[in-house]
């Protein structure tokens, strides 16, 4: 195999990505978890000759792509950086002028299979959990039932989806079904303005808190945004798709700029906490959305969202006991019951 692309990846991950990783673990109270996600191998093993737009692994490199893949994690393990998680492909069936790779169901279950969980294993990386797809949740089930066999089942953790393609929660409910171990995650969701306002996010935050919702009711575990931090155009981005994050940076004024998603996001991201379980409810119109979930000590969190103009009511019974709140208009509110 040939070693200088791979040092060339730890090189430039070295100058950008390590020091910024270093940063986040100075701050966070609890470590973070790392989830890696290949999005293309380089051009001399593809069958197009290029990182960006599509192409395929050849069969011939699975075994050096993989070992590739290997020595970035070990690359990152060195650095301090444990990585808990990896999906093979990002956006495994999409052709974007930026670096993508195609893979077949076939194929993403033969690499896998093959080469991957192999090289994995020899290199004492095998509990590193393995999360198959990534990509839009439409074709989830049809996906998951192409590359899950008797052999790849007790290699792949869970599904992971993106958001932009629509709700598709069905997908959900019938790889759960069918599939009742697998974790499902969304691995990449953010507000793009070639689809979402600039100057007015709040639509695409409810859009993004409606996502999160029907995903947690319908057995998701875990979510990823796509930007945490960009500047005050949504970027840099060399291909020109521009996007929104929870905070944007102004260069010119050297200012953190805190955005109405980051408040949206800290709904679901602070009150739920690892370990806690979705409890049933019901409501009683389509107008509030909502899910709940009962935390580790006891307590119970119910998030309401409400995208119309109008202030709603709501009527919470629980254990024989009943309260009235009322629901402002277009807006997330989060309830914590407690009992002593």
């Amino acid at each position: 195999m040939e070693k200088e692309p791979v040092k060339v990846a730890v090189q430039r991950a070295g100058k950008y990505i390590f020091p910024m990783l270093k940063d986040i673990f100075a701050v966070c109270e609890e470590q973070p978890e790392i989830m890696v996600s290949p999005w293309s191998p380089p051009e001399y093993m593809k069958t197009n000759g290029q990182r960006q737009r599509g192409g395929h692994l050849k069969r011939e490199y699975y075994p050096d792509w993989a070992e590739y893949i290997c020595q970035y994690i070990l690359a990152l393990q060195a650095e301090g950086f444990p990585v808990k998680r990896m999906s093979i492909q990002n956006e495994a069936n999409a052709v974007q002028k930026w670096d993508s790779c195609l893979y077949s169901a076939e194929e993403e279950r033969e690499f896998l299979k093959t080469a991957l969980y192999p090289a994995l294993k020899k290199h004492g990386l095998d509990k590193i959990e393995i999360y198959i797809w990534d990509h839009n949740k439409e074709r989830l089930y049809e996906r998951a039932v192409e590359t899950i066999d008797s052999e790849t089942e007790k290699m792949i953790t869970g599904m992971a989806f993106h958001w932009y393609s629509g709700d598709h929660f069905e997908e959900m409910e019938l790889v759960r079904k069918r599939f009742p171990g697998l974790k499902l995650i969304l691995s990449e969701s953010c507000l793009e303005y070639c689809k979402f306002r600039s100057d007015d996010v709040t639509e695409g935050a409810f859009s993004l808190l409606h996502e999160l919702i029907g995903d947690l009711n319908h057995g998701m575990s875990m979510f990823h945004d796509w930007n945490l931090c960009l500047d005050e155009e949504g970027g840099p981005n060399y291909v020109g798709n521009y996007c929104h994050a929870p905070c944007l940076f102004h260069k010119g004024k050297k200012r953190l700029l805190p955005q109405p998603t980051l408040d949206c996001f800290y709904h679901i991201s602070h009150y739920l906490r690892p370990g806690s379980v979705r409890i049933a409810h019901s409501v009683y119109t389509d107008k509030i959305e909502s899910v709940a979930y009962k935390n580790t000590d006891g307590s119970i969190i119910l998030v309401l969202l409400n995208r119309t103009e109008k202030q709603l009511p709501v009527n919470l019974r629980l254990h024989g006991q009943t309260g009235t709140l009322n629901v402002l208009p277009q807006s997330v509110t989060t309830c914590t019951i407690e009992y002593e």
